[in-house]
């Protein structure tokens, strides 16, 4: 029966994909994807309340018939990908289809013995990314309903294309499924390659020279992380004679296991957009907003920190590991730098995901219980959050008809529902006492022993607060005693943004609970002694701790405490005019004040060639510390 579960929650999704591509009715469309997002849910909930973890599980009845499938649609995925690929004239993602299907067939037909295993391994992990990838990827696709509708018409697309967009994204929710249940490492090569193709086929979804162009710099960067790890899973067998993921975590002689590693965390550096591989994330950013909250949030760069969290006990202690530490926290560092220089709201969340991804992988580096603790943490929170802000953003974008910060001025007055969303998505990840701001103490804390990763941490940190305060001074500014537009939302984006709020601040609420009930068990399932206690609102290690229900209730009353002194001075408000150091007879609308971005210190250009070329040796020094 729990088998059949985690087989339902991977191919339920793909085969409610192909049945929306045949439904060109809209009501009809819209209730059907209703229903399967509603199916996947709760799918994922029982699978929480039902599933004695960790363990493995097998439907033994289809084993051999899906493995089989699985191996002729690995050919197929490759060969459609070469045969689309000399279609845009992408050579680079022939080369690495090309590269990957060599080793692949002589993989599979001369070198791998075959044996039933089984098809599950489900933890604690497994089971976190499950309900990240079911419930905020549900709620992501829910809210592309309306959003879709007006980006068509927008563009004047006619015949609708929904029915293969949305097809796409419940295929991809499906892969992301199974990447993260399966069992057998050759099935997870497979679904990781799916959401390559996936992510190429959403990007370039509007079909425009922008899109096709971002969307095959997508498929050649993470068709090479696919080919490293393809390497990674050969070179394992090789040494250890088994693609089994269970029996791979209980290697105890780790003399060859680390070069192994090494591909398995170059995958994992491509598929996270960690420099100098942010560029394909950032190209993203052309696509329909719903694909960038869905690449950004829950699903496609996830996976790179899934595998790197997954295969972490086989590299603790290892110059290798101190070196993948140093490597996420100088990306979290460049690249928080890069989004003070941006107006652009989906650049500055782009850089804000490539950053805070930086902070997991240093995270997990680090290596030890309280960074692994750290960095499941951060991926829960910032999954939420930052799908939350870009779907606001989407909606911003879609009511004032840009995405530029500096456009946003007095939206309070304009959007004020969506304004407060945008808001509070903002809080939960710069402020205390939300649980990205809980996880980044927390990592501080681990660091502390590395003078130089605590210097990086904290700059780092100091720039996000810097990018994200300015957005806010933005959409709150203006005057707050003028009467406020009334603002109507779709029932769709409606329950989405409300639906990510409450999680948002409800999990930081709960923050202890989810530590006890879901972090500390993968803790222990991966050897390591728990060194960060929670309880009654608490998280403590031997050096400090953190209080969580005071600070909320201190900000609970300090936003009381503001809207009453707003409401009294409304009532005595006398408009005037702004003090413009001695220009009060220049009509207002004849200058603008804006933000500084930085720009006479360096451009963005300038600064990603110099960072990107330290990041390529930083992965260079990986290597070799893979190698000693």
């Amino acid at each position: 029966m729990q088998s059949n579960l985690l087989l339902l929650s991977i191919l339920f999704p793909i085969a409610a994909g192909v049945v929306v591509l045949f439904l060109r009715q809209s009501n009809i469309r819209k209730g059907f994807i209703a229903v399967a997002l509603a199916v996947i849910v709760l799918s994922s909930l029982v699978l929480l309340g039902t599933l004695k973890v960790p363990d493995v599980f097998t439907a033994s009845d289809f084993y051999g018939i899906l493995d089989v499938a699985i191996k002729i649609a690995d050919f197929v995925l490759l060969v459609y990908v070469i045969y689309i690929s000399f279609k845009i004239k992408e050579w680079r993602a022939t080369f690495f289809a090309v590269l990957q299907l060599i080793p692949l067939i002589y993989f599979e037909f001369f070198m791998l013995k075959e044996h039933e295993m089984e098809m599950f391994f489900v933890d604690e992990l497994a089971i976190i990314m499950n309900l990240i990838i079911s419930i905020v990827g549900s709620l992501i696709a829910l809210y592309a309903f309306s959003y879709m509708d007006h980006h068509e018409e927008h563009l004047h697309v006619s015949p609708t294309r929904q029915p293969r967009f949305f097809a796409i994204i419940l295929v991809f929710l499906g892969a992301m499924n199974g990447l993260v249940l399966s069992n057998n490492l050759m099935w997870m090569y497979f679904f990781w390659e799916v959401t390559t193709l996936s992510s190429f086929l959403l990007i370039g979804h509007d079909q425009t020279e922008e899109a096709i162009r971002n969307a095959a710099r997508a498929l050649w960067i993470n068709m090479m992380g696919g080919f490293a790890l393809l390497l990674g899973i050969i070179f394992i067998y090789a040494n250890y004679s088994t693609i089994s993921l269970v029996e791979v975590l209980k290697i105890q002689n780790a003399s060859y296991i680390l070069l192994p590693m090494f591909f398995i965390a170059f995958a994992a550096f491509t598929k996270s957009a960690q420099m100098p591989f942010q560029s394909w994330l950032l190209g993203a950013m052309v696509a329909p907003t719903p694909v960038s909250a869905l690449l950004h949030s829950s699903t496609m760069v996830k996976a790179g920190i899934y595998i790197l969290l997954r295969f972490s006990p086989l590299f603790r202690g290892t110059l290798l590991s101190d070196f993948i530490a140093v490597y996420g926290a100088f990306t979290f560092l460049a690249t928080a730098f890069l989004a003070v220089s941006q107006s652009n709201a989906k650049r500055i969340l782009a850089y804000s995901t490539v950053s805070n991804l930086g902070l997991m992988i240093a995270s997990i580096g680090i290596n030890t219980s309280s960074a692994i603790a750290a960095a499941i943490l951060l991926l829960i929170f910032h999954a939420i959050s930052k799908a939350l802000l870009f779907l606001s953003v989407g909606t911003i974008e879609q009511h004032i008809g840009s995405r530029d910060i500096e456009d946003m001025k007095g939206l309070i007055n304009k959007m004020p529902v969506t304004t407060s969303i945008t808001f509070v998505g903002i809080l939960t990840l710069m402020a205390a006492p939300f649980g990205m701001l809980v996880s980044k103490w927390l990592i501080l804390e681990v660091a502390a022993g590395s003078i130089i990763i605590s210097i990086i941490l904290a700059i780092g940190s100091a720039l996000t607060v810097l990018y994200y305060t300015r957005w806010i001074g933005n959409i709150l500014s203006g005057t707050y005693f003028t009467k406020k537009e009334q603002e109507r939302m779709d029932v769709p984006v409606g329950i989405s943004l409300y639906s990510l709020t409450g999680l948002a601040v409800i999990l930081s609420l709960m923050i202890v609970s989810l530590y006890n009930m879901l972090v500390i068990p993968q803790i222990v399932n991966m050897k390591m002694d728990v060194a960060l206690k929670a309880a009654r609102g608490y998280l403590y290690t031997a050096s400090g701790g953190f209080m969580i229900y005071p600070i909320f209730l201190t900000i609970g009353l300090a936003i009381v405490l503001s809207l009453i002194s707003i409401q009294k001075a409304s009532k005595t408000a006398v408009k005037v005019t702004p003090y413009n150091a001695g220009l009060n007879y220049v009509e207002e609308k004849s200058f603008d004040v804006k933000n500084y971005y930085l720009t006479t210190f360096a451009t963005e250009k300038t600064l990603t060639k110099y960072f990107n070329y330290v990041s390529i040796a930083l992965i260079a020094v990986i290597l070799g510390g893979a190698i000693l």
